[in-house]
């Protein structure tokens, strides 16, 4: 029987959880033009996503305190994919504003980075 003080298992709700968030951001993004593809930074949900993202990466960081700042990263991974396809499809970012997006990737990764880390500080030092 898997406990929660195992990394596989966390591994795994993270991944889920990060994909289903990034799923859901896909889909409830608005369609700026007829043909244009759907951008996930347009959803309405993304902020919350990453909410969310935090408070498990941040309770995997408490479970198992050894991963750090590595169950926010994995918890926003699947963005990272959703992100890379869209600039591969469009041919390097359509109008050459990939890099603005990634920048503001990066700083919604730093929500459940921060949490994981934060609570793994607290959580080895509360058991040591």
């Amino acid at each position: 029987m898997p406990r929660l003080t195992d990394a596989t298992v966390w591994i795994l709700i993270l991944a889920i959880a990060g994909a289903a968030a990034a799923g859901v951001c896909h889909l409830t993004s608005p369609v700026v033009s007829p043909g244009a593809p759907r951008d996930f930074f347009d959803s309405p949900y993304l902020l919350l996503a990453f909410l969310g993202l935090a408070v498990l990466s941040g309770t995997a960081a408490w479970f198992v305190p050894q991963g750090g700042l590595w169950w926010g990263l994995l918890a926003a991974s699947p963005f990272y994919v959703l992100f890379l396809i869209g600039v591969v499809r469009e041919g390097g970012g359509g109008q050459g504003l990939w890099p603005v997006g990634l920048l503001f990737l990066i700083f919604y990764t730093a929500i459940p980075v921060i949490a994981a880390l934060a609570v793994s500080f607290a959580a080895t030092r509360v058991r040591s």
